[in-house]
């Protein structure tokens, strides 16, 4: 689940890096706030990856962004629940997908993998190869896991690793190419997140497909530059309110890109 509070932490007008900024919103008090679901997330991903200029950067066909749209299709449950449990008579308050222990998100993505393999090997290969890599990165960051929590992440890696060898040989894309568009879904999971989350802060990216792009927050819009989204863009996102009230329970959320 990803979380919007009504009220997120000010700007202090300065880039900062988009992960943090998503991460301050995920991990701040909140009384009320916009619940999105990571399916929905996805797909707003997917809707990115639709629109991104072609100069120079690589353009996904119907079953890459068939499977960007489903990167996040194994945690339709674990959301479904928490929603049902923020409607009951003894609203539970959700929590924000970082705050998952380690078996729950490694059960998520590998759902989340097997859904996008079905739809093609190229496609199940980047959305392997993009949980791959947040794995990865996890243990090679200061983070402390526990011994039990490093093990099972160090089995991911492998489990995955054997299993990208298999789907590379069933499509024809080169090993360039899987990654180019791995870095595609990645940067467009975190614009999404970023836009998602409502934070008022303005954001630098990690360098993706030999670029480094920032994403300047405009009272009505977002402008990246480079420009890497078509201009004028539009584009919307479920979103569900808790607590609920008699007046409002949902929403869509309308996001503009450039000018």
């Amino acid at each position: 689940m990803i979380i919007r509070p009504l009220r997120p932490l000010a700007s202090n007008n300065k880039f900062v890096s988009a992960w943090e900024a998503v991460l301050r919103t995920q991990t701040q008090d909140y009384e009320s706030c916009w619940l999105i679901t990571q399916p929905s997330h996805a797909a707003l991903a997917a809707d990115l990856a639709a629109n991104i200029s072609p100069s120079g950067l690589p353009l996904a066909d119907s079953q890459i962004l068939r499977a960007i749209a489903l990167h996040d299709a194994g945690w339709g449950i674990p959301d479904a629940q928490a929603i049902m449990k923020s409607r009951s008579v003894h609203p539970v308050q959700p929590h924000s997908f970082v705050a998952m222990p380690v078996a729950q998100f490694l059960e998520a993505w590998g759902a989340s993998i097997k859904t996008a393999e079905s739809v093609s090997p190229a496609g199940g290969y980047i959305v392997s190869r993009h949980f791959f890599r947040l794995a990865e990165h996890r243990l090679n960051t200061a983070q402390k896991e526990s011994m039990s929590d490093s093990r099972k992440l160090q089995s991911f890696l492998q489990a995955e690793e054997r299993r990208q060898g298999k789907l590379a040989g069933k499509q024809v894309l080169s090993c360039e190419q899987l990654e180019q568009l791995t870095d595609l879904l990645q940067f467009c999971d975190l614009l999404s997140l970023f836009v998602c989350c409502g934070t008022s802060e303005s954001v630098e990216f990690p360098e993706y497909f030999g670029v480094k792009l920032r994403v300047a927050n405009k009272s009505e819009s977002y402008e990246v530059d480079p420009p890497v989204i078509k201009s004028g863009a539009e584009f919307t996102v479920a979103a569900l309110r808790y607590p609920a009230t008699k007046e409002v329970s949902s929403t869509e959320i309308r996001i503009k890109i450039g000018n």
